[in-house]
C-alpha cells in the first residue's frame, strides 16, 4: 500500500507534538547542509580548518541532540496508544537517522580535508569531485521541500539524481584504483568520493518516505533500481 505522506503531514501540522517534531527534523537537514557547504570550503582552500573547527563540530552536536530528542519524543508519542500516529512515527524515526548520518559523513569529509592540509589542489579527479559535491549540495533544499510537501515527483527526481551521483562516484573510485597517482592523494580522493556518495544516498533515503510504503523506506521505486556492478567487472 502506498504511503499517504501528504495525509500524515497534514495530520502532523494539526497536532502540536508531531508538528514540532517535523520542524526539528527540518532543522537537522539545514544543519547538515551547513556542514556540507562548510567542509566544501575547507576542501577548496577557501576556509581553514582552524577557523571553522569549533562551529563545525558544534553543529554536529546539534544534529545529534536533535536526533536524541526526536527519538525520545517519538517514543513518548507512541506511548499514547491508540491515539498515536504509528505510521508517521515510523517514517520520522527512519528519516531522522538518515539526517544524522549526513552529519557523520560531513565530519568524515572534514577529517580528510584536514589531513590534506593544502586542500584538493588542481590535480586529476578534482573537477569531477567538485561537480558531484555541487550537485549534492543543491539537493538539500529539494529534499526538505519534497518531504514537507509530500511531493512524489520531486522526490523521484532527487532519488534519480542520487543514483546518478552514486554511479559516477563508483566510476571515479574504480579509476583511482587503476591510476598511478601518489598513494596519499588517491586514498584521500577515494574516501571523498565515497563520502559524497553516502551523503547523496541518505538524502535519497529520506525521499523514499514520499514515494513508497513504510516497508519500502530506504529503497528506491522499482523502476529506478539497478543491478549493482562489481568494481572492475566491466558490467
Amino acid at each position: 500500500m502506498s504511503l499517504k505522506l501528504r495525509g500524515l503531514i497534514d495530520a502532523w501540522r494539526g497536532r502540536d507534538a508531531l508538528s514540532e517534531m517535523l520542524d526539528e527534523f527540518q532543522e537537522m537537514l539545514r544543519d547538515g547542509e551547513w556542514m556540507f557547504r562548510t567542509v566544501a570550503g575547507v576542501m577548496d582552500g577557501r576556509r581553514t580548518p582552524q577557523t571553522v573547527h569549533d562551529a563545525f563540530f558544534a553543529r554536529d552536536k546539534e544534529i545529534n541532540g536533535h536526533e536524541k530528542d526526536l527519538r525520545r519524543r517519538i517514543v513518548q508519542h507512541l506511548g499514547l496508544g491508540r491515539d498515536a500516529d504509528v505510521e508517521a512515527c515510523l517514517v520520522l524515526m527512519s528519516v531522522v537517522k538518515d539526517a544524522e548520518r549526513v552529519g557523520d559523513y560531513c565530519k568524515n569529509m572534514f577529517e580528510v580535508a584536514c589531513l590534506l592540509r593544502t586542500g584538493l589542489g588542481a590535480g586529476r579527479h578534482v573537477g569531477e569531485l567538485k561537480r558531484l559535491r555541487a550537485e549534492v549540495g543543491r539537493l538539500f533544499a529539494r529534499v526538505r521541500e519534497a518531504f514537507a510537501e509530500a511531493d512524489g515527483p520531486g522526490a523521484v527526481k532527487v532519488i534519480r539524481k542520487t543514483r546518478d551521483v552514486g554511479w559516477r562516484a563508483d566510476q571515479m573510485i574504480e579509476r583511482l584504483i587503476r591510476d598511478k597517482m601518489p598513494t596519499r592523494k588517491s586514498v584521500a580522493f577515494a574516501l571523498l568520493f565515497r563520502y559524497v556518495k553516502r551523503v547523496a544516498a541518505h538524502l535519497g533515503n529520506i525521499c523514499t518516505s514520499v514515494t513508497g510504503s513504510v516497508v519500502e523506506l530506504d529503497y528506491a521505486p522499482a523502476d529506478l533500481r539497478r543491478v549493482r556492478k562489481t568494481y572492475g567487472s566491466g558490467a
